[in-house]
């Protein structure tokens, strides 16, 4: 019986207390064992001082008495039992030594004083104890052993409370599952098995009604498993183990007053019962927030009762040889329920009630919360190590230490596996602190609340002249002087939105520094923090201003020396602003669908010609870039005819490519032979649709950036012909589609970017341009074609620009 419980009751609760329930089962066992030789046969067995209490057989001596060392060792197994069964309910909570004192108060007071008044018999094989007299009948413990435990279980239950976690605060349960149902099969079964010697070896001797009470216990123990079976099938689709292990348990318990005076039929319905009890009074307990670890007080106290008073409803009157009538026998029973549970709970509750409020009897819900095992007993397992490194990394975000790997055991295989993960995760956050350490920006991470910074790289100190020490802590709000830098004075959304949003910082020494900043937020598990990271643009605002001021100091010297071209500089002014004004707006960009488009044209001192154009048409979009030779009016007059006649040919409905781009050469070239001019005009035409690109014209590259990193540069000299330079072009005209995928950039650009030269004469090259696209790939379109042009710009530095800067940056959504 013993192993069975410690097999049930630690297969029932979690790993992290197992040791702990083995101990109790263990420990309980030999100090019942000690009190009831020391006392507890003398109070219960003892000569009875008027039906109360035995008077003698104190430290029992059973030298020469072989009849009396046998029943002595088998009574002292039901206090074992008696006992034990507290340590089940109240498993995970209670201290160690708490628990030993109710073990204590069970073998040496309460069970066998309530067993002397039901068992103890006198010399001349009559009842002495005052029940026993009354005719009280319980064979092998429903009441004498299994309701005081249970009765025992419920005080003590009532006294610590439920387990952290087990109800909601509206009180609905949650269920703890066990960590290994397995062993609590085999502790049911091993209980099976002791329960056939309980009962069967009740009758103290080896009659003919053992083989009976035998075949009794084992047909309500599967009757009281049946019915918990098609309980839980019903009510929850499912066989639950427990339900299943405890409904069998029931049923033994129930059976266990009257195996030897009912018959087979009346063993299963008793059975029945007990199952139907159990599920019952487990429904209670959860009903009233009571927290039974391995529903202990159902099985024992639920099954106890049903069980005693069964006796009087099922049992052969002649059998029970009481001279009581049913009636008069069911009151009997009855009158023995009440005391057991007057007894047992009355002294039990209010004794641990006043200890309780001296000192506490449950352990504290940090050692509930690390497990018994390790709180009470210092017996540490493999699991506990693994968690324990989890919860130093999770607290001091030390990712340097390492689980102890036990080889040849799962815990250790995993235990190896987490420390290969966090041998990579190291490296890797090495690596990006590298990066952030020695980034020339300020990177700052902060909290969504208050703006409050909780890192930030050594070029911080740098940049705003603080401390780092004193950056910490500190709302961004501190470091940003908004007003200086947007009439919105909530930093987030124009850092969010804006992408790189241009601010004036606030230096330590009250200087303001023009900055460069953008924000991400981060989520991490169920919270979040932002990561900003800020440019000093001071050298590009100071270059600008210069640039500026030699631009104006050269349109000044030019008007002074050559008034006679006042007309003419006149109408390339106007031709620019055209040539400015006619570009797409950002609600035409914004409301294309599929695709994300940045676009930017800066013309030259002199116009060059450059333009681009995005128009929506019947569900899909037209894209088209151009470039037209040479400088000056005429070149920019036919850019406008071209971007004129483009829109022109859309709102007709002409979307063939070899249909558009032979009707608009027509056009053009007529024009150009009536100006008596040699321009003529590169055009690349993308018609987009639903993730497909048909591309047609000839024009510089076109360059594909897929969302793996891995460029395409697609050659356009075999896709059409210069536009202006034939009459009919119909015939050099080709197509090729091009699938794009989520995350994929397609770059669009005039040579005034790939030609533009630094102050060595190198050109800034393709190659250069698609290493900016794949940097910044995981970023909008937007940033994209910001972070190109800034790059472009520092290549030519101070170098006047004499053709036009075309760049237009599609990102597939």
């Amino acid at each position: 019986m013993q192993p069975g419980f410690m097999c049930l009751e630690s297969g029932l609760t979690r790993s992290k207390n197992s040791i702990n329930v083995a101990v109790k089962n263990f420990a309980d066992f030999g100090i019942s064992v000690c009190l009831f030789w020391a006392f507890g046969y003398a109070v219960m067995f003892g000569a009875s001082l008027f039906g109360w209490l035995g008077q003698n057989s104190f430290f029992l001596a059973v030298d020469n008495n072989p009849k009396l060392a046998a029943f002595f060792l088998f009574q002292a197994m039901f206090c074992g039992t008696a006992t034990t069964i507290v340590s089940g309910a109240v498993a995970e909570r209670i201290k160690f030594g708490t628990y030993l004192a109710v073990a204590c108060l069970t073998s040496g007071l309460i069970y066998p004083v309530f067993g002397h008044w039901a068992w103890n018999l006198k010399i001349t094989g009559e009842a002495g104890g005052w029940l026993g007299q009354l005719g009280f009948v319980d064979l092998a413990g429903s009441t004498v052993v299994h309701s005081i435990g249970g009765w025992i279980s419920l005080a003590v239950l009532l006294v610590i409370g439920p387990r952290v976690g087990r109800f909601l605060p509206d009180g609905t349960p949650q269920k703890i599952q066990g960590s290994n149902l397995p062993l609590s099969v085999l502790g049911t079964m091993l209980l099976w098995l002791g329960w056939l010697g309980f009962n069967g070896g009740s009758t103290l001797a080896f009659s003919d009604r053992v083989a009976a009470i035998m075949v009794h216990t084992i047909l309500a123990g599967v009757a009281g498993m049946i019915t918990a079976t098609l309980y839980s099938w019903s009510r929850h689709r499912v066989p639950e183990v427990e339900l299943l292990l405890n409904g069998s348990l029931g049923g033994l318990v129930s059976i266990t007053a009257s195996c030897d005076v009912v018959t087979t039929s009346g063993a299963v319905i008793i059975g029945i019962g007990g199952g139907m009890v159990t599920l019952i009074s487990s429904s209670l307990l959860k009903r009233f927030r009571i927290d039974d670890a391995v529903d202990a007080v159902p099985v024992h106290l639920g099954g106890g009762i049903w069980g005693t008073l069964a006796v009087a409803i099922f049992g052969d009157v002649q059998l029970l040889d009481t001279g009581l009538s049913h009636g008069e026998q069911f009151l009997v029973q009855l009158l023995g329920v009440l005391v057991a549970g007057l007894w047992s709970f009355g002294i039990t509750y209010p004794l641990l009630r006043f200890c309780h409020r001296l000192i506490p009897l449950r352990v504290s819900p940090e050692d509930e919360e690390m497990g018994l095992n390790v709180s009470e007993h210092r017996a540490k397992t493999e699991i506990y190590d693994l968690f324990q490194v989890m919860e130093s990394q999770a607290q001091n975000k030390d990712l340097s230490l390492r689980v102890p790997v036990e080889p040849f055991t799962e815990v250790g295989q995993i235990a190896q596996r987490y420390n290969q993960v966090m041998e990579a995760l190291e490296d890797a956050v090495n690596r990006t602190n590298a990066i952030v350490n020695t980034a020339s920006d300020a990177i700052l991470t902060f909290n969504p609340d208050g703006l409050k910074i909780t890192n930030a790289n050594p070029s911080s100190e740098t940049i705003f002249g603080y401390p780092r020490q004193k950056i910490l802590g500190q709302s961004l709000t501190a470091l940003i002087d908004w007003n200086a830098s947007s009439e919105n004075a909530d930093p987030l959304p124009r850092l969010l939105l804006e992408g790189r949003a241009e601010l004036v910082g606030q230096r330590a020494n009250g200087d303001g520094i023009p900055l460069e900043g953008t924000a991400t937020k981060v989520c991490v598990g169920d919270h979040s923090f932002y990561t900003a990271i800020f440019r000093d643009i001071s050298e590009r605002k100071q270059a600008e201003t210069a640039l500026a001021e030699a631009n104006r100091e050269i349109t000044l010297l030019n008007d002074r020396l050559q008034a006679e071209n006042l007309r003419l500089g006149a109408e390339l002014d106007i031709t620019r602003r055209l040539q400015k004004m006619l570009l797409p707006k950002n609600r035409e960009l914004d409301a294309v669908m599929g695709l994300e488009i940045s676009g930017y044209m800066e013309p030259a001192t002199e116009v060059g010609g450059d333009y681009y154009d995005v128009l929506c048409h019947d569900g899909g979009v037209k894209i088209s870039i151009g470039d037209v030779t040479g400088h000056g009016l005429e070149s920019g007059m036919l850019m406008l005819m071209v971007q004129t006649a483009v829109r022109t040919l859309l709102e007709n409905d002409e979307v063939d490519a070899r249909h558009f781009l032979n009707t608009l050469n027509r056009t053009i070239y007529g024009n150009i032979q009536r100006m008596d001019s040699d321009r003529h005009l590169t055009l690349a035409l993308l018609d987009y649709r639903d993730g497909e690109i048909r591309l047609s014209g000839q024009h510089e590259e076109t360059v594909i950036v897929r969302s793996s990193g891995e460029v395409e540069r697609i050659d356009t000299i075999d896709l059409g012909f210069p536009i202006g330079l034939e009459a009919n072009i119909s015939e050099f005209i080709d197509e090729k589609v091009l699938k794009l995928s989520p995350g994929d950039v397609v770059v669009l650009y005039t040579d005034g970017i790939t030609e533009a030269e630094d102050e060595q004469g190198q050109f800034y090259g393709i190659e250069r341009l698609c290493e900016v696209v794949r940097h910044y790939l995981r970023e909008p379109a937007e940033m994209i074609r910001r972070a190109a042009i800034e790059d472009l710009r520092r290549h030519i530095g101070r170098q006047r620009v004499y053709d036009d800067i075309t760049l237009v940056v599609m990102k597939q959504k």
